[in-house]
């Protein structure tokens, strides 16, 4: 028999319900830290510690499997951002102070309505999880944001070994629902990993589109998670941009 809702509806993290502020950039903030512990340097100096920083995290934050590895990657980087300001003069920055202003300056924000949705699928009875291109940090992210708990599966690249839109990932994160991917809804933001990838194994998609950009035909498009929600457990969920150009997903 053919259930009226989905088993599982799915969200994209980075850009879907988590993000990182553009006001005021990294580089602002910190160059506006580094101010505040009492050392004036060039930007072009700061901007480019910063720089050193953002090459260096990113060449080892896929080690990190552990809130102990992430605090210590956090140590690492910031000696590295430390070290490449050089000669700041009387004032020797602390490296742990440091760190607790990096951490700040790339922290990751809940998007507005995304608690809202959350709470309007769990409410339906249907269970919500989060289908991710990310690495092991995805887990400590959530964690840290307060959303751990209530997001489960929790199903990521970096566990799987595969990306979207890669049908592999779509069909593990189905069956940590016991379900097939056509009995599941993803909710993203990304017109070729999040619609692409769920139509190429059969699983419904919301695009969320929060600027107002034109979907292309056929594409199940919401403006905020609100909306998608509502979409992920209306009658016809199933044929969520999974309908032929030119039928829009909301007639479905």
């Amino acid at each position: 028999m053919t259930s009226a809702l989905p088993a599982a509806v799915f969200f994209d993290a980075y850009g879907t319900l988590i993000h990182f502020p553009a006001d005021p950039s990294p580089f602002a903030y910190m160059a506006d830290a580094v101010r505040r512990a009492g050392v004036d340097l060039p930007r072009e100096r700061l901007d480019a510690a910063l720089n050193a920083e953002m090459r260096y995290f990113k060449a080892h934050f896929a080690g990190v499997r552990t809130a102990e590895d992430f605090e210590r990657l956090k140590l690492d980087d910031a000696r590295v951002y430390v070290d490449e300001l050089g000669d700041t003069g009387p004032v020797r920055l602390d490296v742990a102070h440091m760190a607790a202003e990096l951490h700040e300056a790339f922290a990751t924000r809940v998007l507005p309505d995304s608690l809202p949705a959350i709470d309007a699928v769990q409410a339906a009875g249907v269970r919500v999880g989060v289908l991710s291109n990310y690495s092991y940090l995805l887990p400590l992210v959530l964690d840290g944001l307060g959303l751990a708990d209530r997001l489960d599966p929790v199903v990521f690249s970096a566990a799987v070994g595969a990306e979207k839109p890669d049908r592999r990932i779509f069909e593990t994160a189905a069956a940590a629902v016991d379900a097939k991917p056509a009995d599941c809804v993803l909710i993203g933001d990304d017109l070729q990993n999040d619609v692409a990838g769920g139509r190429g194994c059969g699983m419904p998609v919301v695009w969320i589109a929060r600027d107002g950009a034109t979907a292309p035909p056929g594409v199940a498009t919401a403006r905020d998670l609100a909306e998608a929600a509502r979409m992920a457990l209306a009658p016809g969920w199933r044929m969520l941009s999974l309908t032929e150009p030119g039928r829009s997903g909301r007639d479905a």
